[in-house]
Parts: C-alpha cells; sequence; structure tokens
C-alpha cells in the first residue's frame, strides 16, 4: 500500500546490451516515436516491534519497505500524431525478503476480484495520453483517494500497513478500473468507475471523482469515492481533502481529513494528519507524521488509533539511501486490533532500511 512511483532512470530499447547483463530475458524493441522504459525500486527494512505476538511478545521481522514498495516494471509509449499517445504500464511488486509476489487479494471485495497471488500486483493498465491534459486508462490502477492522499503525508501512503491510516479506509488499488483524466484551467481532474463485474447487483462496483491543484510551493487535493461490497449489501463512502505547502526549498507542511461512512452500519471514522519534511544537510532528510483515526457510530465502536513516526533518510546518491525510522501506534475502545499487533494497547517500532532504484 503505497504511491505511485516515478522511475528515475529508464533502460530505453537502445540499452539492449545493458538489459541482458542484467540477467533479464527480454528483447527489448523500439521504433521511431515510440519508447519502453524499463525500471525498478529495492527496498528492504529491519523493523523490531513490541506487542506482535498474542502474549504482547516483541519481534524483528525483514520487510518491504516501509514507504516504498519494491518493484519491477515496465513502461510503453507510442506516439500516435496529433498530441496523442498510447501508453502501457505492468508493475510487479515482490517481498525482498522472500522473492514472493506481492498484492494479494485473499477474498473478493470492494473492487477487488480474489487473486491467491499477483504478478502484476501494483499496477497492469493500457490508454491513451494526450499532450492537452487528458487520459484515459484501463485496468488494474490505484484508486483516485490513494492518488490525492499521497499529497498529506510526508512520505505519501506508507507501503506498511503499521504505518498508514488512510489506505485502511480507501484501498489502494482496484481491478476492473476504468479513469478518465484532464486539466482544466490548471485543475487536475479524474474520474473512475470500478466494474465489480458480479450479474444481476452491484457488488464490488466503485466510483470516484477528485480533483488536484498545484501552483507554486502549493499542492491540494480532494476526492469523493464509494465503495460496495462484493454482496451488494453495504456502501462505504469515503470524501477527503489536504496537500502540502513547501515554505522553503528544504522545508515542506502537510495536512489532510477524511471522513468514512458506511450505509447500513453505523460505523463512522474521522481520520486527520499533520506532518513535515525538511532537507537539513545535502544528502540528509527528516520527516514526521502524527494521524490520528477516530471511530464512532455506538458504545461497542467507539474507539481510536493513532500513529507517529519519525524517519530519516541519507542519500548516497540519486538512486541510493538509507534510512531510519522510530514510529508507535496506540489503539484503544471499540477499534478494531489491527493485524500487526498481538494485543489492544500499543506497539514500539525501530526500523533500519536500505533503498535502490534503477
Amino acid at each position: 500500500m503505497n504511491r505511485p512511483h516515478t522511475p528515475r532512470r529508464g533502460l530505453t530499447a537502445r540499452c539492449a546490451a545493458a538489459c541482458a547483463l542484467a540477467g533479464l530475458p527480454l528483447l527489448v524493441a523500439a521504433q521511431a516515436g515510440s519508447s519502453v522504459t524499463i525500471y525498478g525500486l529495492f527496498d528492504a527494512a529491519v523493523r523490531r516491534a513490541s506487542n506482535v505476538g498474542a502474549d504482547g511478545a516483541s519481534r524483528v521481522s525483514m520487510d518491504d519497505g516501509i514507504f516504498t514498495g519494491s518493484r519491477l516494471g515496465f513502461r510503453t509509449r507510442e506516439d500516435l500524431g496529433g498530441g496523442l499517445s498510447a501508453l502501457l504500464s505492468m508493475e510487479s511488486g515482490f517481498d525482498p525478503s522472500t522473492g514472493a509476489s506481492a498484492q494479494a487479494s485473499p477474498t473478493a471485495d470492494y473492487g477487488q476480484v480474489a487473486a491467491a497471488t499477483r504478478f502484476w500486483g501494483r499496477e497492469i493498465y493500457i490508454g491513451l495520453r494526450s499532450t492537452d491534459g487528458w487520459g484515459l486508462s484501463l485496468g488494474r490502477q490505484y484508486t483516485l483517494a490513494h492518488q490525492m492522499t499521497a499529497r498529506f503525508q510526508p512520505e505519501g501512503n506508507p507501503n506498511s500497513t503499521a504505518h498508514s491510516v488512510f489506505s485502511s479506509h480507501h484501498v489502494a488499488r482496484q481491478d476492473n478500473m476504468v479513469k478518465l483524466e484532464a486539466k482544466l484551467a490548471g485543475v487536475e481532474l479524474a474520474a473512475a468507475r470500478t466494474l465489480g463485474e458480479v450479474a444481476g447487483s452491484n457488488g464490488s462496483d466503485a466510483w470516484a471523482v477528485s480533483a488536484g491543484y498545484t501552483a507554486g510551493p502549493l499542492s491540494l487535493g480532494a476526492y469523493v469515492q464509494r465503495l460496495n461490497n462484493l454482496a451488494d449489501t453495504e456502501q462505504r463512502r469515503i470524501v477527503g481533502a489536504g496537500g502540502n505547502w513547501k515554505l522553503t526549498e528544504a522545508f515542506t507542511l502537510f495536512a489532510g481529513a477524511m471522513r468514512r461512512d458506511d450505509e447500513v452500519s453505523p460505523q463512522t471514522n474521522r481520520v486527520w494528519t499533520l506532518g513535515a519534511s525538511t532537507r537539513v544537510l545535502p544528502n540528509v532528510t527528516l520527516s514526521a507524521a502524527y494521524l490520528q483515526d477516530k471511530q464512532a457510530g455506538s458504545a461497542r465502536l467507539a474507539g481510536k488509533r493513532k500513529v507517529a513516526y519519525v524517519t530519516a533518510s541519507y542519500a548516497f546518491s540519486k538512486r541510493s539511501d538509507v534510512y531510519a525510522v522510530v514510529d508507535r501506534n496506540e489503539v484503544e475502545g471499540g477499534y478494531a486490533k489491527p493485524a500487526f499487533m498481538g494485543t489492544l494497547g500499543s506497539q514500539n517500532g525501530l526500523v533500519l532500511g536500505l533503498r535502490h532504484r534503477f
């Protein structure tokens, strides 16, 4: 569960020799007006966390990246003329500690098809894009809510569930999605429709609209999302807004809020976050965030989850860095116990991670 990745360095079709050296069983070909980009990110993190076992015992584990998930991706673009391009994106997520494919869905629900494993689990879609700013894409894609809430947090939507709150409500990706995008007077507009593919009902259907605006140091975003469960007996309704403000070249503030309610269940959730990121040295960045999810609707449901983390990263280069994270989770009342915690209460974590992009 994490923000979309823009490759910092791609290999074009003219790099077939480099691909061979990398052991990729692929012949990359391109013609005039088209391009193929191969990119990836490897992020492995060692985390020591308290209260993981049923008896509250601690554990040391090697995990996929805390904020950015490991991936291998392919993108193609063909110039169709008249400012129009055809594009294709395939991105595979994996667990760096075992090599296993990631982003599986044990059960079908809320716009995701059941899949014991997914090779192209992060994204896989085909589309059209114009230089005027409009686009159409079809396939498994990030939800608009996930794209917008990345603007609210200094590290985007964290990949680790222990550090993420917004994604637990809006679902990071959905299958069978049709997404339309446009730009009007500097405003980025988008609409998405997820096809549940259930005969005779709206089970697992979803729709969303979003708007974003970036001008100078300010970046804002807002969204509305509706998700049906597979049985078509419940609809989750979400609305959110927030953004970030770059006060100086080295210091940025982040803030955002979200409300979730359900058509049938009395449960309501109000989430808000504040964060900051600062570059203290040319190759050292510090970030901090606090998130709170207050749940209500009945005496049984009333509860709260609070998450706080501080992270520091040291960049060896534009492609490689090492980072450390100190984090704390607190869960109380009728808030459901997260899977990463052994018992209700609190959890403290300490992380050391190493990340490389290509």
